[in-house]
């Protein structure tokens, strides 16, 4: 999956950056916490987590979703698809 040269090298360096909290802690929430902290969220998220985790992208996106802190980010997520079903019953 290709995500462009800024985005890559952004995602590189924050993989780097989390490498330490990941080793000290080897805990997904404490990560997901930490990156949320130093304001990396959504996709740019899950691909520091797939990188530093050597994961997939199911993986790493339970991880983020899971985490207590991205307890917005699942709300929202979770009203997104409400609504898309929704608007498919309604056809």
């Amino acid at each position: 999956m290709s995500i462009g040269p800024e985005r890559s090298a952004r995602v590189a360096a924050m993989i780097e950056s989390a490498r330490s909290i990941w080793e000290a802690t080897h805990d997904s929430n404490t990560l997901q916490q930490w990156l949320k902290d130093h304001n990396c969220h959504g996709t740019d998220a899950v691909f520091v987590t797939m990188g530093l985790l050597n994961c997939g992208l199911g993986d790493a996106g339970r991880m983020y979703f899971d985490a207590p802190c991205r307890q917005a980010e699942r709300d929202f997520h979770n009203q997104v698809m409400d609504d898309l079903e929704a608007a498919g019953e309604d056809r």
